[in-house]
């Protein structure tokens, strides 16, 4: 992928259907650019920058990043399934909907106002990250771990299968609904019957 004649810079580009599955991208800077029908899967990230980037039904599954920034970054329709948005630096911020981010880590994570609607987020990794005024309507946490992370203002409307500890986890203001919400009790360790 290090070719010298490629450019470096991309600004208001459009890629569609690329396979850069597994490569190694050094150096590169994505501004404003669009990632359509392509992969991505298991690429290496190292001193890159993606601004206001939005990928479409796009496989970013297992992605890595080193030294890189991702923000302001649009998931429509996608995979990413196993990435640790950890390692990325900050400022950081992404949107999702309709897209699968299972068995992904967004540990420590300054996540405010995200915007995870609609997606898959089985076993995702949420301790200490700050999702305040989130909305995170639809979207499936089966699994997921909260753990000391800040969920003030959260829309949970029409979410499904999480877990969250109201004692390990700021939760006021947030929005739950029914039947969902029913799992606050399982922290109580009670039993509740027909």
């Amino acid at each position: 992928m290090s070719n010298a004649d490629e450019p470096i810079s991309h600004y208001n580009k459009r890629f569609e259907s690329i396979n850069y599955e597994e490569k190694h991208l050094v150096g590169r800077y994505f501004d404003n650019c669009v990632f359509y029908k392509s992969t991505l899967k298991g690429c290496l990230f190292d001193d890159c920058t993606f601004t206001k980037c939005t990928f479409e039904e796009t496989d970013l599954s297992l992605i890595k990043f080193k030294d890189t920034y991702f923000s302001d970054c649009v998931l429509i329709n996608c995979k990413a399934i196993g990435v640790l948005w950890y390692d990325t630096l900050n400022p950081f911020s992404i949107q999702a909907k309709g897209s699968i981010l299972s068995y992904s880590s967004f540990f420590g994570k300054n996540l405010k106002k995200v915007k995870l609607q609609k997606c898959i987020a089985w076993e995702v990794d949420f301790t200490g990250a700050n999702m305040g005024n989130g909305d995170l309507s639809g979207t499936d946490f089966m699994g997921s771990t909260f753990s000391d992370t800040d969920l003030r203002l959260a829309n949970f409307t029409a979410a499904q299968n999480y877990h969250i500890d109201p004692a390990g986890n700021k939760i006021k203001g947030a929005t739950f609904q029914l039947p969902a919400a029913i799992s606050f009790l399982d922290s109580l360790g009670i039993k509740i019957v027909d």
